[in-house]
């Protein structure tokens, strides 16, 4: 293949990629809210509402612990990701149609967990057709049109719902589904090449000792924990805020959603470019470190004031601190799994841990606002929040230096 053909075949990935980022934002990320407002609009009691969303929730964990697995082991990435587009829609037709308990569960978790996947194999598919050299970078603009979808079809769906009914949104998260499912078909075989094993690797240990080798290492026990707990601190910020709007009558719940969504989500889109750009030769833990100091800020800025002022400076930390860190998360992973492969399996992992401590959040912060109310809630969220800057502070290492020793090796080892 001539240069020029290289690049065309590198430029249509590309496209398609941005093309995927962008239309599975709210597929991937608001099914549940949307399904969430349906339910109510239908009158269902609020434990039923959370029994089918938590459904949704096991079905995400469960799929990225097991998609991370079977992405090391399988290449067909784009059958995979039209798959789980054709998972997607059809769960939302049967939600839409048949909208009864067990109906609605069910669907909700397979379409959890194929949500969950796009992830994953969105970040997969641009190792294989970015390469090593410009894989964070096509991991930055991934997240970047991701949270400009997020941002601008999210405002569009509250709109067809306020006018068309709690239903819309869900017929349009099927459309969006279905025109992802014909995005996939543009990209290039590519995305389907298999997985390149490290010069230094060692071929003859056992598949399942790497594995558990992977999964042992101190450094990766470290970073899921900080990052559940990332989760755990910020997960349910949002929703707290919102409900605290709705319960003593600050202003309109609706303006404040779209608020909340709109500031963050675009304060994103710029942030996750330019991490994603600039990781390839910058260190992780200090701009990392620096993420995770605007969370707890964020969170006594809340409790200071419920004013749009306010809210707007929290939103944009928000944007800040998750653009950072949702881009350096692979950072982190790859250079983790630089030495002994199992990269996705890493991801998928790490995937399920964040989603654990998303759910944690919303759980334990449903419970401490019952008890204690609002700002006791947000006070032990920055208390969350505070202790994940001191562990990854104290116990984390600089990843970049492991990755940097592993190319070495592997530089060594080919030259002899």
């Amino acid at each position: 293949m001539t240069r020029h053909e290289t690049e065309n075949v590198r430029r249509r990935d590309d496209v398609v990629l941005d093309g995927l980022s962008f239309m599975l934002a709210d597929v991937q990320d608001n099914l549940g809210a949307f399904l969430t407002g349906l339910l109510a609009a239908y009158g269902w009691p609020s434990a039923n509402i959370g029994m089918t969303i938590a459904a949704g929730g096991a079905g995400a964990v469960t799929a990225r612990l097991l998609g991370g697995w079977a992405l090391d082991r399988l290449s067909c990435r784009r059958a995979l990701l039209a798959g789980c587009c054709v998972v997607t829609a059809l769960s939302v037709a049967i939600a839409a149609l048949f909208p009864g308990f067990w109906q609605i569960a069910c669907v909700h978790f397979l379409a959890g967990g194929a949500g969950a996947l796009f992830s994953p194999l969105l970040a997969a598919i641009s190792r294989q057709t970015a390469g090593d050299g410009g894989y964070m970078a096509r991991m930055g603009r991934n997240e970047s049109f991701n949270h400009m979808g997020n941002a601008l079809i999210a405002c569009l769906m509250s709109v067809a719902g306020s006018t068309a009914g709690p239903l819309a949104p869900l017929w349009a998260i099927g459309g969006l589904a279905a025109v992802s499912l014909l995005l996939v078909g543009g990209l290039t075989r590519r995305a389907d090449a298999g997985e390149q094993t490290s010069p230094g690797s060692a071929p003859r240990i056992a598949k399942g000792r790497q594995v558990v080798h992977a999964l042992s290492d101190p450094r990766l026990l470290v970073f899921l924990t900080c990052y559940l707990l990332f989760n755990l601190a910020n997960g349910a910020t949002v929703p707290l805020m919102i409900e605290r709007q709705a319960v003593y009558h600050f202003g309109d719940v609706s303006s404040m959603t779209a608020l909340c969504i709109v500031v963050a989500q675009a304060t994103m889109v710029p942030v996750a470019f330019l991490v994603g750009r600039s990781a390839g030769h910058w260190p992780r833990k200090p701009p990392f470190l620096a993420a995770l100091a605007m969370q707890p800020l964020r969170d006594l800025l809340i409790i200071r004031s419920a004013g749009w002022p306010m809210m707007c400076l929290a939103q944009i930390l928000d944007g800040l601190s998750s653009g950072i860190i949702l881009v350096l998360f692979y950072a982190i992973l790859s250079d983790l799994a630089s030495n002994g492969g199992r990269r996705n399996l890493l991801i998928g992992v790490g995937l399920a841990a964040g989603t654990v401590g998303a759910l944690l959040s919303n759980f334990a912060g449903g419970l401490l606002t019952s008890a204690y109310g609002f700002n006791t809630a947000f006070l032990a969220l920055a208390g969350s929040g505070a202790a994940v800057f001191f562990l990854f502070l104290s116990a984390m290492p600089e990843t970049l230096e492991i990755r940097r020793a592993s190319a070495r090796r592997a530089a060594l080892t080919g030259a002899s």
